[in-house]
């Protein structure tokens, strides 16, 4: 059986799905008693503010500092150069199959959105 919602969630929050990035975290399996296991989804954009239920992720700001040469760049700086808000989402479910389940189906959809967007991007430069 399926249990818990049956695959019938609810939308509790939206962004563009090329701007996401999830994967199962291996760190809640040590000393973790519980079925429950997580899913990270991270969330960059140029935005300054991260989408709701999203929570500003500074984590990686003073350790990606020392990638940049002769002072270019600097912390949550894109390859370009552009200034992107990083933040971060925990998605909680009952088991593993489920967690699972999920990051399969988000990886794909976000995928496809991404190869999309690069056919939009393409598109755009050919019509000049």
């Amino acid at each position: 059986g399926h249990g818990g919602s049956g695959g019938e969630g609810r939308v509790i929050t939206a962004c563009r799905l090329a701007c996401l990035a999830v994967k199962k975290d291996s760190s809640s399996l040590v000393n973790n008693k519980t079925p429950a296991r997580r899913l990270l989804v991270a969330h960059a954009s140029l935005d300054p503010r991260p989408p709701s239920l999203f929570t500003v992720d500074n984590s990686n700001s003073s350790s990606s500092r020392g990638r940049y040469v002769g002072g270019v760049g600097g912390p949550n700086l894109g390859p370009d150069g552009l200034r992107l808000t990083r933040s971060r989402m925990d998605l909680w479910f009952e088991d593993s199959n489920a967690a699972g389940h999920a990051c399969r189906v988000l990886s794909g959809k976000i995928a496809k959105a991404r190869a999309r967007r690069g056919g939009r991007i393409r598109a755009a430069l050919l019509a000049r």
